[in-house]
């Protein structure tokens, strides 16, 4: 059981006792128990009181201060009414009178502090005004209906004789209107503290009115009403706590109960005036009362009118800025910030606005998505104030050429969109598209750089291509992603092939990450022969390469699904599974079976980039023990002639670790003897395309012998692949080419056929060299 249940039981216990004693005692004795058990439930009340303000939450401490002064101030009072019971003093009022009325302004100020760290100023303020109002009201109709019933008394004796009632009622009242103000999810407390008040009031009222009337005082429901008060009280300040509730209908009950403060107050002032009427020879302070009430509530009414006033206007200038904010948000939502030009939002209402006119008209309908291509790199470059000037530069171009035929809009980064309904033929749009392009190309100056980019176009045609502007602009999107894969057109019209394509991709997307997940990889080997002394083939090398067996059990060629991998970035885990399942192997075929063979693996160029590859390569040598001139990395021109400076870092790296590194379908790519003679590479591989008319043409013929002499002088070894004949094994035999690759030689395998063409050339050599020794 908690302290607190327990004080309750006490006090409750010794109630009861004392009830059932003062049934049969006599005055003197009802009079003592009357004070005992008055005494301990204000002392409950008090320490129930002091209990609650150390349970409560820090924040809410203050407001519990309060409480905890008015029930001090009325256990004082108890004192020393005991002391005067004890010292005969039957004077009224006395000392105890000052005490005992303090527990209602404690209280209300207790209250208002917990109204104050929760509602805003003028919210307080409302209430305070409220709080007021109504406690005059009640004030006047209490003392109209309370003073007739009395003797003549003194003005002291009035002022004591009005604060008991007034100090209980009205903080009884305030508490109630607490409730709608500050809306509390636990309501028990608080009607276990305004009932308790409330009786302390009226208990308080008809004491004093018979202790000026010099009648008994021994009434039990006033008596002990006085102490179940008290227990009333002690409980409801005890669990008294500020938490609000979260029930939404509650809060408008509330915000509704508020609204008709004002007019309850009004109604007991109303019925002040109806009781004066009704009384016969009213108390000649009846008059000054009433007049002074109804003065004070109308003066209440009124500061509480400008405060709603006030409050009112600074809701209307609120509103007003937030409509002017609306308003400019909606203007910023709906236009580019930069440029000033039609958002993407704002591009797609014009659009739907065009295609509705166009159907009703039976016209056309162009839209045109314009992308500055490489624009990242100024960014990169130069920094973004510089690409924003760039693209000013460039809006300001398009809008002149613009102006005239349609609607420019900037929908995100560096793309725009012209939305044409002026055109009518395909050859008005390639002209209208070629000037744009045109435009865009020519020179822009910004900070002091000048910077040229091109421009790719998509175009799609309403109602050709689409039916509804969504639709449009996704055709034109798709024709604007081709354009920029394009090597010869800047600009494109949409047809339905594109959208196929861009299906399959997004399929062909999906389906490549999904093997990434389930493993559906495998490696092929394909050997690379040098020729012996006799002139024969040998195997020297093994290619690893890729293969995909999807989910149906089909085969897909690498050259399918490469591309795209490597435009969407997936061949960076590829790559990195080709890398560790290579070396897997080859570390099984040297470490297991005693093979001496060198791997080729095959580096993408976004791989290529990584600058991660050579500590991934260092990490792999160590991991399976593989002496690193076993390892060849083939890497394309492409990859390493694109950014020079990056890839002659990357292979001079590779070097340092020991590997090989092939410089891969040389002679399709814009290579040259000058930048051969600068890459640390040990190793040219003839694209397969200059042997397919070898021996027959001459002029191929030439070119590859051209290539292995040249590599000769260079000391790069060579490798020829797409040996299919032959006729052209011959050829390469006569040229002293080192190394070969194709299918007359050796298809791609599995491993467990390279391990065994391995073992049969091994045990091969190892009869011609016995049968050489006999």
């Amino acid at each position: 059981m908690t302290l607190s249940r327990k004080v309750i039981v006490v006090a409750v216990s010794v109630l009861l006792i004392c009830l059932l004693g003062s049934l049969n005692a006599t005055p003197k004795t009802a009079l003592w128990l009357d004070n005992l058990h008055w005494m301990s439930t204000i002392s409950a009340c008090l320490l129930l009181a002091t209990l609650g303000y150390f349970r409560a939450n820090p924040a809410h401490r203050a407001c519990k201060r309060w409480f905890v002064a008015g029930t001090f101030a009325y256990f004082t009072g108890g004192v020393l009414w005991i002391f005067q019971i004890l010292t005969h003093q039957t004077a009224f009022p006395a000392q105890s009178d000052i005490f005992y009325p303090l527990l209602g302004p404690c209280l209300i100020i207790g209250f208002i502090t917990a109204l104050r760290s929760q509602l805003s100023r003028a919210k307080a303020w409302a209430f305070t005004i409220d709080a007021l109002s109504f406690s005059v009201a009640v004030l006047g109709y209490v003392l109209i209906s309370y003073l007739p019933k009395s003797a003549d008394v003194s003005l002291l004796q009035l002022a004591v004789l009005t604060a008991y009632p007034a100090s209980m009622l009205s903080a009884a009242l305030v508490s109630l209107l607490l409730i709608p103000y500050l809306r509390p999810a636990w309501m028990m407390p608080w009607l276990l503290l305004c009932a308790g008040l409330t009786l302390q009031g009226i208990c308080w009222m008809q004491w004093n009115l018979n202790a000026l009337n010099h009648s008994p005082q021994t009434s039990l429901w006033i008596n002990y009403g006085f102490s179940v008060a008290d227990l009333l009280i002690g409980s409801g300040l005890y669990g008294w706590q500020v938490r609000i509730a979260k029930k939404t209908a509650f809060h408008r009950q509330c915000r509704r109960l508020r609204s008709w403060i004002p007019v309850i107050a009004f109604v007991f002032s109303i019925s002040t005036l109806l009781l004066i009427w009704w009384q016969s020879g009213p108390h000649p302070y009846a008059y000054h009362i009433a007049i002074g009430s109804v003065t004070s509530i109308l003066i209440f009414s009124a500061v509480r009118q400008s405060i709603l006033l006030r409050e009112s206007e600074k809701l209307l200038r609120a509103e007003k800025r937030l409509a002017e904010k609306e308003l400019e948000y909606q203007q910023l939502s709906r236009s580019d910030p930069l440029t000033r030009l039609p958002n993407r939002l704002a591009m797609l209402n014009l659009l739907e606005h065009a295609i509705i006119n166009a159907a009703n008209d039976s016209g056309m309908v162009a839209l045109l998505m314009i992308d500055l291509k490489h624009f990242q790199s100024i960014n990169d470059s130069f920094g973004h104030r510089t690409g924003d000037l760039f693209l000013l530069e460039v809006a300001q171009r398009l809008q002149y050429i613009t102006n005239d035929c349609g609607e420019l809009g900037r929908v995100h980064g560096d793309k725009f969109a012209l939305i044409v309904t002026r055109h009518k033929t395909d050859a008005e749009l390639v002209h209208l598209a070629h000037n744009l392009c045109k435009i865009v190309h020519k020179p822009v100056l910004a900070e002091g750089h000048e910077l040229i980019l091109d421009a790719c176009i998509g175009i799609s045609l309403y109602p050709r291509d689409a039916s509804n502007a969504d639709q449009l602009a996704r055709n034109a999107n798709t024709a604007l992603a081709h354009a920029k894969r394009s090597t010869q057109h800047l600009f494109l019209f949409y047809c339905k092939e594109q959208t196929k394509l861009a299906q399959n991709r997004f399929r062909l997307d999906v389906q490549l990450r999904k093997a990434i997940k389930k493993q559906e990889f495998f490696l092929q080997f394909q050997p690379i022969f040098t020729l012996s002394k006799q002139g024969q083939p040998r195997v020297a090398n093994i290619e690893a390469l890729i293969r995909w067996r999807n989910n149906k059990g089909d085969i897909i060629s690498p050259a399918e699904f490469i591309p795209y991998a490597e435009q969407s970035g997936l061949i960076l885990p590829i790559g990195e599974w080709v890398l560790s399942e290579a070396f897997q192997h080859l570390s099984a075929l040297i470490h297991k079976h005693g093979h001496t063979v060198g791997l080729s693996i095959n580096i993408s160029p976004r791989q290529f980039r990584d600058h991660s590859l050579p500590v991934r390569i260092s990490q792999l040598l160590q991991q399976y023990a593989i002496p690193p001139r076993y390892i060849t990395l083939e890497i394309t021109e492409s990859a390493v002639f694109e950014h020079e400076e990056q890839a002659l870092d990357i292979l001079k790296q590779l070097k340092a670790l020991g590997v090989r590194v092939s410089l891969d379908d040389f002679g399709v790519g814009n290579s040259s003897l000058f930048k051969l003679k600068r890459l640390p590479i040990d190793e040219l591989k003839i694209d397969r395309a200059f042997m397919v008319d070898v021996p027959d043409s001459a002029a191929d013929s030439e070119i590859v012998s051209t290539i292995v002499k040249t590599a000769g002088i260079l000391g790069i070894s060579v490798v020829v692949e797409g040996i299919e004949t032959q006729a052209q094994l011959d050829f390469l035999r006569d040229t002293g080419c080192d190394c070969m690759q194709g299918f007359l030689l050796g298809r791609p395998m599995p491993i467990a056929e390279i391990q065994h063409l391995l073992s049969s050339a091994q045990n091969a050599a190892s009869n011609a060299k016995t049968e050489f020794l006999m």
